[in-house]
């Protein structure tokens, strides 16, 4: 029986009009972690495979779909010729551009752009790009988003996504609110799926992660908030947030699964 991926996956609602509001919001704290000793060795866990793939050479092009405030995108900006990042916040890309200028990185184009919305054709970035990189980013969210990504792309293709992840506060605060769990992962199995039946030859590779993050009990009520969408209030979740706090701050314990997915086009 053939499986039409395609549809299963735009079956899926979307949540794209809070995106933007979500990552400006986040975007302070992503910047912060971004010389951590976590993010120094994931960044550099990530570039070591695709240099052994071939895919980072010191004439390539790299367009970093999501960049953040940079956390590829300035490692790439080290080690090829030009690097091109865009992301749905404009928060982020504020944040990216003054990373840039601080580290003298004079190599890096950073666009504000929701990538489902993007055309790549006035931008220019049709076959473009040597290397079409895109880590945890909603954006490729559809299979015109990944046809978009793959179109961009001379050579190289990478994805990245969380195929099962547990935050405990929020899984704690899920089942205290009676909230039913979504599933991780979809992105990255209709993604390889659908690849295999374009006639791509994609590889996955498995990574665990576990990560504390601790926050104070407002920050943390707000991030709450935007990720359950409107399932609960402020009030509800600020009073079981309040159960489990110490000294009015709140310790989130994650763990995950995360894969790569790498391919040729």
């Amino acid at each position: 029986m053939e499986i039409h991926f395609d549809l299963l996956w735009k079956t899926e609602s979307k949540d794209i009009k809070n995106q933007r509001q979500f990552w400006d919001f986040r975007a302070s704290e992503f910047n912060s972690r971004l010389d951590s000793q976590r993010t120094v060795m994931e960044v550099e866990e990530v570039l070591k495979f695709l240099r052994d793939k071939g895919a980072l050479e010191k004439n390539s092009s790299v367009l970093d779909i999501g960049c953040g405030p940079g956390k590829y995108a300035l490692a790439f900006a080290k080690e090829v010729k030009r690097v091109t990042g865009t992301d749905i916040s404009p928060k982020m890309i504020e944040y990216a551009k003054e990373n840039a200028e601080s580290r003298g990185l004079r190599n890096i184009e950073l666009v504000q752009a929701s990538w489902p919305e993007v055309k790549s054709e006035e931008f220019g970035w049709k076959k473009n790009f040597d290397l079409v990189f895109a880590a945890f980013c909603p954006g490729i969210d559809s299979p015109e988003a990944l046809k978009k990504m793959i179109e961009a792309s001379c050579k190289h293709c990478f994805l990245s996504g969380f195929v099962s992840r547990e935050d405990q506060v929020l899984e704690g605060l899920k089942k205290h609110l009676g909230i039913k769990n979504k599933a991780w992962g979809n992105q990255i199995y209709f993604s390889f799926n659908l690849l295999w039946q374009w006639g791509y030859y994609p590889e996955i590779t498995y990574k665990d992660r576990q990560w504390t993050n601790e926050y104070h009990i407002e920050q943390m009520a707000d991030i709450l908030v935007t990720r359950l969408n409107d399932q609960a209030t402020r009030e509800d979740i600020l009073d079981y947030l309040k159960t489990i706090s110490v000294d009015g701050k709140i310790t989130e314990q994650t763990t995950a699964k995360v894969a790569w997915l790498y391919w040729q086009v």
